[in-house]
């Protein structure tokens, strides 16, 4: 008897990228989910970099907005759409 393990993916992708990390692979997937019945979001998965998460004062009533950074290569920023390549490493915003 043969098993096999078939796996559905609901994400429609906008844009990806992998590559090698020096430790591992890394990238980014940006999505939409087709289920999202107003497609008002989309959701960005990252794999291979640092983050920080953290939330506000109100965590004890949950009315609090959370906060998620994550430090992106310049290149994945840019294949991103994020900054463009007029925006050179040593300028500020």
């Amino acid at each position: 008897m043969i098993v096999r393990e078939i796996s559905v993916s609901t994400k429609i992708s906008l844009k990806y990228h992998k590559e090698d990390m020096g430790g591992g692979i890394g990238g980014f997937h940006l999505y939409r989910e087709c289920f999202d019945e107003d497609n008002t979001f989309v959701y960005l998965e990252v794999t291979g970099v640092p983050f920080t998460a953290a939330n506000t004062a109100y965590l004890d009533t949950g009315k609090g907005l959370s906060s998620i950074a994550i430090r992106l290569p310049e290149e994945w920023a840019r294949k991103l759409g994020l900054i463009g390549a007029d925006v050179k490493n040593d300028e500020q915003d």
